[in-house]
């Protein structure tokens, strides 16, 4: 990966790719990432540029969320940071005392599309691990409060949605939700074991689940849909 600046585009980041075909542009928050095909000459470079130029003058910039070493990334458990690595080549993490340190091999560059999918991949996974161990505890201990039964609790990485209720009455949690804070991760899953009870969005399920929640539970459903945590950010660019 390397950057080329452009007169009128300003910064380009040229990613070659083995598997790419043709040049594909995509505009980003203060940069243009440029993904080419292995071995494409500076010159062709600058006529893909130049063709696609009058489009991406034009089209909106996409916020993506870089994760470097200069960042703190919080959850409901841990503090995820990045350190350079100098002994090991390969990307490892450690998780202790409520700190996650991703290394990173020196030699890489961590802002590179791989660095950031290694490193995010490796965040997921400890998210994954830390929603397997608190949200089925705190879903039993919500389910037991409220006398409201449910079958099984299994944590899967939903993008779409924060979780999901089926008509047995097993619940899926996203392991996003340790992006969250505790009262939102309660919220989250009351909203599916009221589910238990009303199988829709009903007046009657917002009115049980307001009764659950001990506030009106559409209010802090607005919450969580206008006020995500900076976290959430790095894994959900807009």
């Amino acid at each position: 990966m390397y950057r080329i600046k452009h007169s009128e585009l300003g910064e380009i980041v040229v990613e070659p790719n083995v598997r790419a075909k043709n040049v594909i542009a995509r505009p980003m928050s203060g940069y243009i990432k440029l993904t080419i095909p292995e071995g494409l000459s500076h010159d062709r470079i600058l006529e893909s540029l130049e063709r696609l130029k009058p489009r991406l003058l034009n089209a909106p910039r996409r916020v993506e969320h870089i994760i470097s070493e200069t960042t703190s990334l919080q959850t409901f458990t841990f503090e995820a940071c990045i350190k350079k690595y100098e002994i090991s080549n390969q990307f490892r993490m450690t998780l202790r005392n409520g700190l996650l340190t991703v290394f990173v091999p020196e030699n890489v560059d961590i802002l590179s599309a791989r660095s950031q999918n290694m490193i995010k991949n490796l965040i997921e996974e400890a998210l994954r691990y830390e929603a397997k161990r608190i949200l089925p505890t705190k879903t039993e201990q919500l389910a037991q409060k409220f006398k409201l039964n449910y079958r099984k609790v299994f944590i899967k990485k939903l993008k779409s949605k924060w979780g999901s209720c089926s008509s047995d009455k097993n619940i899926n949690l996203s392991l996003y939700l340790m992006l969250l804070d505790e009262k939102m991760i309660e919220y989250v899953i009351l909203h599916e074991l009221t589910h238990t009870v009303h199988l829709n969005h009903s007046a009657d399920f917002w009115r049980l689940l307001s009764q659950f929640c001990g506030e009106n539970a559409q209010g802090l459903r607005d919450q969580l849909k206008y006020n995500l945590p900076e976290s959430y950010r790095y894994f959900f660019s807009r």
